[in-house]
């Protein structure tokens, strides 16, 4: 059984043109913020949102097109947009000396933002981050296949029993712990114009930020990044990320790449409690 505590602090800021949503965890000290990765909403990492409000104020957000934050009008999802996004919200919040954590997209964006604004990242979790070596970037081919895959997902469902029904059985979401999958099918949709639910996030969205991969140099950006990192792997990962655990570690040192061998791209998920106390000792160090 997994306590239910009270809802964080919902509010809004204007980042970019874009009306950001965000969430105030609760806690006292240095600020912790939270990113979530591609298709996502920062709601649904309360299990890891929650522990590290013992050691800092925590705070989470949706990214442009995602969760309750607005969408972008000129119909701008690349990747450099979210680590301008991401800079915008740390500043627009007031936020100094911030220790972040980042899953997937979300790590990347994070460490891309330590490269270009070491003032602001103090130290970085980066999970899953999604990086590849310039020369083996994605196929032009793999991006469209990706692209064709996610526009086709479906985006709308009977109610959120229904949705969690659809997705409890099906790889990734069949890993995943039961009140993140149940969080995911609340929070990630909203009331449908016709009855049911909708994604919050649409199908095209999300494959606009797939599709825009391949153009962003993360692992470059985390390379030159001056800020302490602590990089997290799913050993069971589709990611080409993990494939790359020895250069960031020839660069970071050994002891700050943490491989989990029983779990994959969606370790947030899969090991909230685990990834939360890894977290609390490295922000504490």
């Amino acid at each position: 059984m997994h306590m239910q505590s009270p809802e964080p602090r919902s509010g809004f800021v204007i980042v970019n043109g874009i009306r950001m949503h965000y969430l105030e965890w609760g806690g006292d000290g240095p600020p912790i913020l939270i990113v979530h990765a591609t298709g996502f909403l920062g709601r649904i990492y309360r299990p890891i949102a929650e522990p590290l409000t013992a050691i800092g104020r925590v705070v989470s957000f949706d990214q442009r097109g995602h969760g309750d934050s607005g969408r972008a009008l000129d119909g701008d999802y690349g990747w450099d947009r979210s680590v301008a996004d991401l800079q915008g919200l740390i500043e627009a919040l007031g936020l100094e000396g911030v220790r972040a954590l980042g899953h997937s997209a979300g790590a990347t964006a994070i460490g891309a933002l330590a490269s270009d604004r070491p003032d602001l990242i103090a130290r970085a979790v980066l999970i899953e981050p999604v990086i590849f070596e310039p020369e083996t970037q994605v196929s032009q081919d793999r991006q469209n296949m990706l692209y064709e895959r996610t526009v086709r997902r479906k985006r709308s469902f009977e109610g959120v029993d229904a949705m969690y029904r659809n997705f409890e059985n099906k790889p990734p979401y069949d890993t995943w712990r039961r009140d993140i999958l149940r969080d995911y099918c609340e929070f990630g949709t909203r009331p449908g114009p016709e009855g049911g639910r909708e994604l919050k996030c649409p199908p095209e969205i999300e494959a606009a930020f797939y599709q825009r991969a391949r153009d962003f140099d993360g692992l470059g950006r985390i390379l030159e990044a001056a800020a302490r990192m602590l990089v997290m792997f799913g050993e069971r990962s589709d990611s080409p990320g993990i494939t790359l655990a020895d250069k960031l570690a020839a660069r970071l040192g050994s002891n700050r790449i943490v491989r989990f061998p029983d779990a994959g791209h969606f370790l947030p998920m899969e090991q909230p409690a685990e990834v939360a106390r890894l977290a609390i000792d490295f922000f504490n160090e």
